[in-house]
Order: C-alpha cells, then sequence, then structure tokens
C-alpha cells in the first residue's frame, strides 16, 4: 500500500533540497530542463575553504551574516553548507569578488563564503508559483532552491508528456525536473472481486477508522468487528465461516487521492497484508486521514501456521498506531476453529501513540494526544501552533476531580480551522472549546 498520510506526504510548494526520485527509465530532458538528479549544489572556489573551523550545530555566525548581506547590492540568499564543515554560503547576483574580500575582512575566523548566482530566492520562489498556475495538472510539488540555484518541479512519472509540457514552459529558466519511472505507475482498473483464495465483501470508502485490522472467525465474531467499524451500517455479507475467515483492513487516503483499490491479499510467511493501491498515481497527498474499510473473506487453508499478524502492508505500522497489527495466536487454518478470549489482539511491542505538549505543531481535523501542564489551571492549554488556548467555556465537575492535585494529564485534542481557529479537548468524555487567549504569568 502507498501510504498517503504522514506519515502520509503532505503536497506543498516548498521543499528543502532537491530529493533523488526513484531511477528514472523515461528519455533525459534536453538541455533546457535537467534532471534534478544533475544539478550540482552551488559552491565556492575551492581554494576559499579552510579545514577549520568546522561546526557542530547553529554555532555560525548566521545572524551577523544575515544581517550584513541583506543590506548589499545584488543579495540572493543565504544557506549553510554541511558539505563543507557546516560554513555559511552567501548568494549574490553581483560584485561578488567585493563581497568576498569584505567577508574575509568582517569575518576572518569564520566559515562564509560568497558565490554568484543568476536568480534571487525571490526570483526563484516567483517561477515557482508560476509554474503552478500555468501547469496545474502536471506540477505535483516542487521546491525553491537557493543553494542549487533552481526551482524543482515534480511531475510525479517522467513521461514523455509530462518533461514536454514542462520544457514548453520553462526551457532555458533555472529549473530541474524530477519524478518517477512511469513503469511505477498503477494502471487503471477495476476493483477486483477477489483473488487467489480471497473475495472481497465491502468496499466502502470515508467509513470505518484508519490503520485498523481485525478478523473474524464465526456469525459472533463477525457481528461484533462490524459493530467496531464506524458507519459501517451492512447486514452481515455471507461468508462460509466452516472454510473461511474475514480480514478487515482499515486503510487511510488524503482527500486529494481517493481513488483506492484493493488488487490482492498476500500471504507471506507469518504475515498477511494487504496490495492497496492509489490509482490516480499522485505522488504527494494532502495530509487529511480518510478512512477507506475494506473486508474480505480469506480461505482457512491460506492461513499462516499460529501464530501470526495482519498488517495494511508489509511494512511496519508507523508510530502511533499498533492497532493496525492484529496478532493471532488462535489456529485457525482448520475447519469451523475459532479463536479463544485473549487468542487475538494488538501488538503491545509496537510504540503507542506520541503525547504532545506545548510549543507543538500539529495538523488539524484529527486527534493528538497532548499533556496539559496545570500550573495554570487546566481552563489553559499551553501553545499549539504559536497559538495560546483557552477554555471558551466552564470546565466539566469531572475534569476537576481527575486532576486535583496532579501536575499534568494527557487529553485528546482536534485542532480546527476557522476565524477564529479552535480546539476541541476531549478528557473523561466530556469535550470542551478552547479559542486563543493571553496565557497568564505563573
Amino acid at each position: 500500500m502507498r501510504r498517503t498520510i504522514a506519515a502520509l506526504a503532505v503536497l506543498t510548494w516548498m521543499v528543502a533540497a532537491c530529493s533523488t526520485p526513484d531511477p528514472q527509465a523515461a528519455p533525459p530532458p534536453s538541455d533546457g530542463v535537467p534532471l534534478c538528479t544533475d544539478v550540482p549544489a552551488i559552491t565556492a572556489d575551492p581554494a576559499l575553504y579552510r579545514d577549520t573551523p568546522k561546526y557542530v550545530a547553529n554555532e555560525m555566525p548566521i545572524d551577523a551574516v544575515s544581517a550584513w548581506a541583506m543590506e548589499q547590492p545584488g543579495y540572493a540568499g543565504i544557506w549553510i553548507d554541511r558539505d563543507h564543515n557546516g560554513w555559511l554560503t552567501v548568494a549574490f547576483t553581483e560584485n561578488v569578488d567585493a563581497r568576498q574580500t569584505e567577508i574575509e575582512t568582517l569575518w576572518p575566523n569564520d566559515g562564509v563564503v560568497a558565490v554568484a548566482v543568476e536568480a534571487t530566492e525571490e526570483d526563484l520562489s516567483a517561477i515557482q508559483q508560476r509554474a503552478h498556475e500555468e501547469l496545474p495538472e502536471i506540477i505535483q510539488g516542487s521546491g525553491s532552491m537557493i543553494n542549487y540555484g533552481v526551482v524543482s518541479l515534480h511531475v510525479g512519472f517522467l513521461t514523455e508528456e509530462n518533461i514536454a509540457a514542462v520544457e514548453e514552459a520553462f526551457a532555458g529558466e533555472p529549473v530541474c525536473i524530477e519524478g518517477a519511472d512511469p513503469a511505477q505507475a498503477v494502471p487503471e482498473g477495476p476493483q477486483p472481486e477477489g483473488g487467489d483464495g480471497w473475495r472481497l465483501l465491502v468496499d466502502e470508502d470515508e467509513v470505518g477508522l484508519t490503520y485498523r485490522t481485525g478478523i473474524a472467525w464465526d456469525h459472533d465474531s463477525l457481528n461484533d468487528l462490524i459493530a467496531t467499524i464506524p458507519e459501517l451500517d451492512i447486514e452481515p455479507p455471507d461468508v462460509e465461516f466452516e472454510t473461511e475467515v474475514v480480514i478487515w483492513f482499515g486503510a487511510v487516503h488524503g482527500s486529494s487521492c481517493p481513488n483506492l483499490r484493493l488488487d490482492d491479499v498476500v500471504v507471506n510467511g507469518s504475515l498477511v497484508y494487504a496490495d492497496i493501491v492509489e490509482t490516480s498515481n499522485q505522488m504527494a497527498c494532502t495530509s487529511d486521514a480518510i478512512p477507506h474499510t475494506y473486508l474480505v473473506a480469506v480461505d482457512r487453508d491460506r492461513l499462516p501456521e499460529a501464530p501470526f499478524h495482519i498488517q495494511l502492508d508489509s511494512n511496519d505500522p508507523p508510530a502511533g498506531v499498533p492497532e493496525e497489527r492484529t496478532v493471532v495466536e488462535a489456529d485457525l487454518r482448520q475447519r469451523g476453529s475459532i479463536a479463544e478470549p485473549g487468542e487475538v489482539g494488538f501488538d503491545a511491542n509496537l510504540p503507542g501513540p506520541k503525547v504532545e505538549q506545548s510549543g507543538a505543531i500539529i495538523e488539524t481535523g484529527f486527534p493528538w494526544s497532548y499533556e496539559i501542564d496545570l500550573a495554570c489551571g487546566m481552563e489553559w492549554l499551553g501553545e499549539v501552533n504559536s497559538y495560546r488556548w483557552v477554555a471558551s467555556t466552564e470546565l466539566p465537575q469531572a475534569w476537576l476531580d481527575a486532576t486535583k492535585g496532579a501536575d499534568s494529564v494527557v487529553v485528546e485534542i482536534v485542532l480546527n480551522e476557522g476565524d477564529p481557529p479552535f480546539v476541541e479537548v476531549t478528557f473523561e468524555g466530556d469535550t470542551v472549546t478552547y479559542i486563543p487567549g493571553d496565557a497568564p504569568s505563573c
């Protein structure tokens, strides 16, 4: 399954450096638009570099150099060159030799060099924006990379059509193109009704839970399984439990990549997993998590010997969603066999959800575990996404009782966009809305 959340890749215009796509089999672009993998980083004359200083963290004089550089004519940008001991590289479109002389006078013992570039950060940003405006169906992501002197244009797959479109619009401009081998594209086609040893029972988008799996071995366990899947309002499908079990794949996708298809149910050693593909071949997707529910009947004689486990794909579940892996301790290969209590569950060894704290930057629209420092009282949430938050209503008595004498408490929060934005905080079964507010000094 191509994961589409955040772990889901966020569709963005800004990336730190030109990424290395999968090996390309498409014809290389013309000289007018090179592959990003062929664009070298901008460096100074090798004679300007010394063995010292070597910067381990960010102790280089970046603030002072930036303040000076921005006052100089032709200033184009500044970056840290980790390939040259963390030295600062300052880019100019004119008078580079004069700027290098001044640098050597102002910072004789520091690691700072000047380089010549043709485009400023503003120039590259303008090209980047124009690319998304002129080729919205082609450009799936981009990056303004002053340290390479180009804008990277990610076209998804390096097809002849995509390459030609970029060359027609941007040949001769400071851009490069990146993408994957067209042979890796998922072919179009309908959802299979089944495959070797499995058949599709339920295929419902925007229904269920994300990053979840489960299994049923008789009618009672199937009813229980369906009851755990939110908004799945169906009659139990017909299953021959003497020879079959039912497996739930609670898949996930971003709203910009909704076209999931279950191509196969794979059994590899002690692992059972789904081969789920995204058929629109988007290389970057929005980070909202939309559920998609698949229920499949799997022949018992295809199941592995116990213990085995079920996942959405062959990779370990991402941190914070141990419920994706269902561990089965029962031998369900025998006709009509069942799992006893305690023989099916989650993997307790997988990491649980990360607990965020004040100062966190989180995504909007889905829940996060969050620890509130109670020094100022529970009505103050702390700082989230650069806002400080205060409860908009009186707190439930159950909250006050549960936190009496505690230094902190872990709650569930959901950040929502709005004017103003707001945070929903859930604890002890109650939810309270928090809004931006000035925090007290305590």
